[in-house]
């Protein structure tokens, strides 16, 4: 927090116009890609692994596989289809549910885990 507090003073003395003006743009851009590779190394590039996680999970989705929704809704997927999947949620009296491929939140391994 103090190096950063010291890069903002100095880049406030290095903004004052003076003989020396080019100085004030030079000291701006080594205070931007610092922050621009902050922002793309602990923000943007995360969320689009887990973006690509996400997606690898919902293609994985086969029939017999157990899943879990969003909504919490345990079940076994009787058929997927490109956007759909019959998830049979009550074996015992026939109950099926359709959901949105994407309404699935993870397959449930044998060992009572998530594959997430």
């Amino acid at each position: 927090m103090n190096i950063l507090c010291s890069m903002l003073s100095n880049l406030a003395a290095d903004a004052t116009p003076g003989p020396g003006a080019g100085g004030g743009m030079y000291g701006m851009l080594m205070f931007l890609v610092p922050m621009g590779l902050f922002f793309y190394f602990f923000m943007i590039r995360p969320e689009s692994k887990r973006r690509k996680e996400r997606e690898q999970l919902l293609n994985a989705v086969k029939a017999k596989d157990k899943v879990v929704t969003i909504g919490g809704i345990h079940g076994t997927v009787v058929s997927v289809d490109k956007e759909e999947v019959v998830v049979q949620v009550d074996p015992k009296k026939d109950v099926k549910m359709r959901f949105r491929r994407t309404s699935i939140e993870s397959i449930v391994t044998g060992g009572g885990g998530d594959k997430k």
